[in-house]
């Protein structure tokens, strides 16, 4: 039985390696498709030229991160560093509690110092070379250091919330864990632009003139009710755009970079404004939630199967079923199983993007949501010949191209 749940393990960790590479290739592969017509006009042939180099070099040094991460998790695992893992912690404590915290943050130290250095050479060489980049080498460190806190003070929170669930709760471990986790996911949609954001951003609310009228306006106009509106300081880190809303009901906020304001005519502005509106309108952000609940039994349930079946352990070294490697095991065989689940919610994630972009062209107009999703398209280095697969089985936002021709319809 060891046997056979070794051999699984590796195929599954394998194939869905063989897979996500085969499907980036294919994807990269169609970067010199004819770009269609309606976004002829996103790049120049410069920019173009500029955006094929940048798409290379981001699918080289993703397609060695990858291989790099697959060969320490596999070398990991055959040489039973995650056994010794667990020796240490209960050497360093006799707290069943203590010993998973310790033995999580060990696999976590590791994939953090590899994340380091990766990191740190995608945004102060690729990014940086294409002028993306704004960060300094002291914003990314101070970056990291929060991170690293806000993951021991949050994960490791939910950690021993989990552990202690499933130490009490026996039989209604599954039921306790979903309803645990689906609050904690609320509280987070709720505070984080409150609690998580100032962290590591300055927001600003949006100044008094043209756009904050006419902001005020169109919301006016649709039956909205705006509570606040923010800008992020997105500029010092880097010069890409976004906008997006938090929160629901009484919590809801909005945000914009900075970078969004300074690149955007005020109706360009509007109109995302008025596509943020659309989801809210049309009930998105309540779909997403039940989604993510939902997503959350699945989960659930793979990761009790994985904790209750001893073997899963024992086939690696373990005396009996363990705690803290079951949850890194259930990280690493979700993944391949993630690609399917993910066929159906970005589905539903790229019909809402439809729906939230017919919002705007009839509340803004149709001229004003397509001019704002062309300059998002160029700022950001959008893909314009994504190929068809790839999209549908990663893209949570519809191709620029798709976008416009539907919006081009809207009566």
């Amino acid at each position: 039985m060891e046997t056979f749940i070794i051999v699984l393990i590796y195929g599954l960790i394998i194939i869905g390696f063989v897979f996500n590479t085969w499907l980036s290739i294919l994807n990269y592969k169609n970067r010199n498709a004819k770009i269609p017509e309606e976004v002829e006009d996103v790049y120049d042939e410069e920019k173009y030229q500029k955006w094929l180099k940048y798409n290379m070099e981001t699918f080289r040094f993703s397609s060695i991160v990858s291989v790099i991460n697959i060969i320490i998790f596999l070398l990991m695992l055959i040489f039973g560093v995650y056994v010794f893992f667990n020796d240490v912690a209960l050497n360093m404590s006799s707290n069943a509690t203590t010993q998973i915290v310790i033995f999580i943050g060990l696999y976590y130290l590791v994939s953090f110092v590899i994340g380091l250095f990766t990191s740190y050479y995608s945004a102060f060489t690729i990014e940086e070379k294409y002028g993306f980049n704004k960060m300094t080498k002291k914003t990314f460190i101070f970056d990291k250091i929060k991170g690293l806190v806000l993951m021991a003070i949050f994960g490791g929170g939910i950690v021993v919330l989990v552990y202690t669930i499933y130490d009490k709760a026996g039989q209604l471990f599954f039921l306790y864990t979903w309803i645990a986790l689906v609050t904690i996911l609320l509280l987070v949609n709720i505070l984080y632009t409150k609690l998580i954001i100032p962290l590591f951003n300055k927001l600003t609310d949006l100044p008094d003139g043209e756009l904050k009228d006419a902001i005020l306006s169109l919301a006016k106009k649709v039956g909205y009710e705006v509570s606040q509106i923010s800008v992020m300081d997105a500029s010092k880190r880097s010069s890409k755009l976004n906008a997006f809303f938090s929160g629901f009901g009484k919590f809801k906020k909005i945000v914009l970079y900075d970078t969004l304001v300074d690149k955007m005519s005020t109706e360009e502005v509007v109109s995302v404004l008025a596509h943020e509106i659309g989801h809210n309108k049309h009930k998105h952000i309540i779909f997403n939630l039940v989604q993510m609940a939902l997503t959350l039994l699945i989960y659930i349930g793979a990761f009790a199967l994985i904790l209750g079946t001893d073997v899963f352990s024992t086939a690696f070294g373990f005396d009996s079923a363990n705690f803290g490697f079951s949850i890194i095991l259930f990280s690493v065989l979700m993944s391949p199983f993630s690609i399917l689940l993910g066929l159906v919610t970005s589905y539903f994630s790229r019909k809402h993007e439809y729906q939230a972009d017919r919002f705007a062209a009839i509340h803004n107009g149709k001229g004003h949501i397509e001019s704002s999703l062309k300059v998002l398209s160029r700022e950001n280095f959008s893909n314009l010949t994504p190929h068809p697969l790839y999209v549908k089985l990663t893209y949570s936002h519809p191709p620029t191209v798709d976008r416009i021709r539907a919006i081009r319809k809207v009566d």
